[in-house]
């Protein structure tokens, strides 16, 4: 049984000058001698008698924590055993937390003694700066030392750690989603904590850089998030998360697809902290700077007066070196770096910590988070411990089963046991599936969870969770979620309901987290779930749910703006195309023309929003899989040819999309043919358009314009002189004419833009894109002739339009601004 030193058992209001924390292995003898000197001195004394290990998970005793609490200072007997004691970390941790949140001199309330312990070992740093050796000291001499700082303690602040638990401020900007997942971790929060707090970093951030390294499920985030809520008044300028997703084998791991999650998150960040929009003139600005050197700028200039913040950035994929994308880093040099990842930041990180199995105690308590074994029942609580060490303390598998207990079916630990020990056929296929990215003896236990799990699942939740495994491993917006489970005939109300409650059991079982953004209700399922269930649920219902989610991401897609207000979500979206349309792995089922329609949208939409690396990548995604889909018609495969050459040229890729653009115009008038006066087909002149902005950025501006001649008579013959198509093929010209040789040039291209102008303003409105992008190259024409004030008087019109309907950091934005930095240069001087 458990005794209690010091008087009676203490209950919520005991209170007590000293708290012994100490092992009953080689610590027992010194605490019994340390108890009767401090209390030959008067000190009212706590000494936790542990005579059976009945305290056998990670949750403190009730009354062992309301003594704690209680008291005024801890006195940790640091011995050879201490550090392996989840009990004796549990009581420091809490103790060092309230002592760091009661702020001031409060750690002089850790009062360690070390015996037969090098310094080295002694962890963390909060303990070993106060460490007090008994080497050299009889007992008496220490309770001495302790009894004069208690008295010091209780005259300059009379609080106990207990008043810190009650009114503690936050500084957190973002949701921190996982806080329920987390048990543990104790020695891994204040290794981070150690480590972050060191002054000077690497990479010339001038701020530390550490780094959790893990395999799948092992909690790399749930341990990054409980820091920074942990953390947040030791980073009073907030915690920021830039989310990169690199362990979904369905999305992109690229250069390009971490530096649009990183665009993505800072857009989300820059919102979340109202950053006001970006001022005219800021000459302190590179004159060319790209999207994510405006947003990066911008973030920082804003962080940089804030006190120090805590900057996560999440699932780097293992395949992407910080020493190649430095801008990842905290934006400021008052920023502290954590990177969570699969892979390895060495060489860039001051310190990298590894995470292993989560420990038998603490895999106990996750395990028994929603049912608790009746104390006495033995068999039921050795049976739980026989499924921790089954499944090597692995959270991921522990949380899972965790949800295995809420069920109908649960009947006790001991038949759950047994059921898991019987691996049925699938196992060992999922455990294929899964092992590379798991520890080699977690896979197959993991995979029988994730079996008995998805078994157990009421039919709309198995439904959403079909839904989830044909998207990506990023957020899920709910109405994208409930569009793809739900059917076309269903009742609206009754489709919601099986929403609702399909997601309160995925969530009741560690299955899904949810979450809030400024779009809504998300949802995160982890990877190694999404990836079971790919295998698992291979049932007519995914194919369904899939083409549900294409429609789905079709719908929502056509409903969105392409502005600044609705970038975020649109974004968002955009990250599951591929996925929703069988193109980022496919599923063996046919892919059809409302699935290459939709990549075919995607990609438009990222280059409307600047993401020219996205749009590439799906339109290469998208030409490859019509190329090798029989089911694929030539029309539809040319289509795809050329779009990826239109986002290769945005992306910079001048020669290849030149070649593939070449390609197109020539098999497209092949196709198509030409009318009775020798016009060729629109698509053909759509192709033959993009060809020409090709040449032309290639600085053969003599074929462009012989192209957009051919392209502007086209469009004018048959769809006539005001037609959209005909005053866009007007714009170019005037553009490609404005660029080349002779005194002529300007004069003769400014006359042009001019009259474009006019046409888009009397048929599509001041405020079109033709109409503005019409204005910009009557601007850049008066530059060119020397009128620099006319010239800035249009620059200022264009970037006003551009930065209402496109935002501050487009692409086609930033080109205005720069020409007006340059223009009001010229006017100077």
């Amino acid at each position: 049984m458990t005794e209690h030193r010091g008087g009676a058992v203490p209950g919520p209001d005991s209170l007590y000058d000293v708290f012994i924390c100490y092992t009953w292995a080689d610590g027992k003898e010194w605490a019994d001698a340390m108890y009767a000197a401090l209390s030959a001195r008067g000190l009212v004394v706590f000494q936790d008698d542990l005579s059976v290990p009945e305290w056998d998970d990670d949750e403190m005793l009730p009354s062992v924590k309301a003594a704690l609490l209680g008291s005024r200072v801890l006195l940790p007997l640091l011995t050879p055993c201490f550090d392996e004691s989840d009990h004796c970390w549990s009581e420091l941790h809490l103790a060092l937390s309230c002592a760091k949140a009661l702020g001031g001199t409060a750690m002089r309330r850790i009062m360690p003694l070390t015996w037969k312990v090098p310094p080295a070992k002694v962890r963390p740093k909060a303990v070993k700066r106060r460490k007090l050796t008994r080497e050299g000291r009889s007992v008496e001499e220490l309770a001495d030392h302790v009894a004069g700082v208690v008295r010091e303690v209780a005259e300059a602040d009379g609080r106990r750690f207990g008043d810190a638990m009650t009114d503690r401020p936050s500084w957190i900007v973002d949701e921190l989603i996982g806080e329920s997942g987390f048990v543990g971790r104790r020695k891994e929060l204040w290794a981070l904590h150690d480590a972050l707090q060191e002054r000077g970093g690497t990479l010339d951030s001038g701020a530390p850089i550490v780094s959790v390294r893990g395999l799948g499920g092992s909690g790399k985030t749930t341990l990054a998030r409980q820091y920074g809520r942990w953390a947040a008044q030791d980073h009073p300028g907030g915690v920021f998360v830039v989310e990169l997703s690199g362990s979904d084998p369905l999305g992109r791991d690229d250069s390009g697809a971490v530096q649009a999650g990183f665009d993505t998150a800072m857009r989300r960040i820059a919102t979340g902290l109202s950053i006001p929009d970006l001022s005219l003139p800021d000459l302190s600005l590179p004159e060319r700077a790209g999207t994510s050197e405006e947003l990066r700028h911008a973030v920082g200039r804003h962080l940089r007066d804030l006190p120090s913040y805590l900057w996560i950035v999440d699932d780097l994929p293992a395949s992407v070196s910080l020493r190649e994308h430095p801008y990842l880093l905290a934006p400021s040099p008052n920023g502290r770096t954590l990177v969570t990842t699969r892979g390895t930041v060495r060489g860039t990180s001051r310190t990298d910590i590894v995470l292993s199995r989560l420990g038998p105690r603490p895999g106990l308590s996750l395990l028994t988070a929603h049912r608790r074994p009746v104390r006495e029942d033995i068999d039921e609580r050795n049976a739980a411990r026989g499924i921790v060490a089954d499944l090597r303390e692995h959270p991921l598998a522990l949380r899972i089963t965790a949800g295995l207990t809420t069920t109908e079916g649960f009947t006790g630990y001991r038949s759950l046991l047994a059921d898991l020990r019987e691996d049925p056929k699938p196992v060992l296929e999922l455990a294929e599936h899964l092992g590379h990215d798991l520890p080699a003896e977690t896979a197959r236990p993991l995979s029988g969870v994730l079996l008995r799990a998805f078994d157990a699942l009421p039919a709309p939740a198995s439904r959403l969770l079909a839904g989830a495994s044909v998207l990506a491993a990023a957020p899920i917006p709910h109405d994208l979620l409930a569009g793809a489970l739900r059917g076309t005939d269903e009742d609206p109300d009754a489709a919601e309901t099986a929403v609702t409650d399909g997601i309160r059991a995925l969530e009741g079982r560690g299955l899904v987290e949810a979450a809030q953004d400024v779009s809504g209700a998300t949802y995160f399922v982890h990877a190694l779930v999404g990836r079971a269930a790919r295998v698992l649920l291979r049932d007519a219902t995914r194919r369904q749910v899939s083409h549900r989610a294409v429609r789905t991401l079709a719908d929502l897609l056509d409903r969105t703006e392409v502005d600044a207000a609705s970038r975020l979500r649109t974004l968002g979206l955009l990250a599951h195309v591929q996925a929703a349309a069988n193109l980022a792995a496919p599923e063996g089922w046919g892919v059809d023309n409302g699935q290459w329609s939709l990549v075919a949208q995607s990609g438009r939409l990222r280059s409307q929003l600047g993401d020219s690396a996205g749009a590439v990548d799906d339109f290469q995604a998208l030409y490859a899989s019509c190329r090798a889909s029989p089911l694929c018609d030539p029309y539809t495969t040319l289509c795809a040819l050329v779009g990826l050459g239109a986002v290769l040229q945005e992306n910079g890729a001048l020669t290849q999309a030149r070649e593939l653009q070449e390609r197109a115009v020539e098999e497209l008038d092949a196709l198509h043919g030409r009318d009775g006066f020798g016009r060729p087909h629109p698509d053909t002149l759509w192709a033959m358009n993009n060809l020409a902005n090709t040449h032309q950025a290639l600085g053969d501006h003599r074929t462009a314009r012989t192209l957009l001649r051919e392209t502007y008579r086209g469009w004018h013959g048959r769809l006539g002189p005001s037609a959209p198509q005909t005053l866009t093929a007007l714009n170019n010209l005037a553009i490609a004419i404005g660029r080349g040789p002779g005194r002529y040039a300007a004069p003769t291209a400014l006359r042009i833009a001019a009259f474009a102008h006019e046409r888009w303003a009397n048929t599509a409105g001041r405020d079109a894109r033709g109409t503005v992008d019409s204005l910009f190259s009557i601007g850049a024409n008066h530059l060119r002739l020397g009128d620099a004030a006319t010239a800035l008087t249009a620059f200022e019109e264009v970037w006003r339009r551009r930065r209402a309907h496109l935002g501050d950091d487009h692409p086609d934005t930033l080109d205005a601004r720069e020409n007006i930095i340059t223009a009001r240069r010229r006017t100077a001087s």
